[in-house]
């Protein structure tokens, strides 16, 4: 079975720019939720399931595929889609995910046009500016 991965990300607009919701992982830096496809599922089901899971998320929908991510590391390629969120969101939040046993994910707002800290994990800094590139055009 090939293993698939999906990433929803949850975009918003603020003071003139556009921010993208990420979360510092305690053991991995700072990422953006991303997970696994299970038997049977299709992507857009999985990308709301890892939202979900991953966030606390329970309202969003699929706005629209941004594309194919092939990160440099050798293993899956990430299948990306744009979500809206149907409910408030706060500025900052703590999910306690189920991953590995159990672990805070600590989420905030990263502003489109900043520049990423040497906090960010190296796969998903290159995620990040495949999404700035797919939101430029």
């Amino acid at each position: 079975m090939t293993i698939r991965k999906v990433v929803p990300v949850v975009l918003r607009q603020r003071h003139n720019d556009v921010q993208i919701l990420v979360f510092r992982h305690p053991l991995s830096g700072i990422q953006i939720v991303k997970g696994t496809v299970e038997e049977n599922e299709s992507l857009e089901a999985a990308a709301l399931r890892e939202l979900f899971e991953e966030s606390g998320i329970q309202k969003a929908s699929i706005q629209h595929y941004l594309g194919l991510h092939i990160p440099k590391e050798i293993g899956p390629h990430w299948s990306v889609f744009l979500c809206e969120v149907h409910e408030s969101l706060q500025e900052e939040w703590t999910h306690y995910c189920l991953d590995d046993g159990g672990l805070a994910f600590q989420f905030f707002w990263h502003p489109m046009s900043e520049p990423l800290s040497i906090e960010w994990h190296p796969l998903f800094q290159e995620l990040f500016n495949f999404i700035q590139e797919k939101l430029k055009n």
